[in-house]
């Protein structure tokens, strides 16, 4: 099953999220078929290509609870996130 899901990326205390879609068997920071966002919980700033997360949940894709609720929030606002 392929999933939209985060992973994180930055340094210790400092982390940043990528919006990816992955099978859902790969571990976290594993093989990527697609990278379709970025967020960032520090600054509360999400960014996320909504043509390319339609195509991919019409092809099937689920996404996770936390990208649910950041995409959500996302059409709502724009350019800002929030958890």
């Amino acid at each position: 099953m392929v999933k939209v899901r985060l992973q994180r990326v930055g340094k210790t205390g400092r982390s940043l999220y990528r919006i990816v879609v992955q099978e859902s068997r790969v571990h976290r920071d594993g093989k990527v078929i697609d990278v379709i966002g970025n967020y960032d919980p520090v600054k509360d700033v999400t960014k996320i290509n909504c043509e390319l997360l339609e195509k991919w949940i019409s092809q099937g894709a689920q996404m996770t609870p936390r990208v649910a609720k950041l995409y959500k929030f996302y059409k709502k606002t724009g350019e800002k996130g929030a958890q």
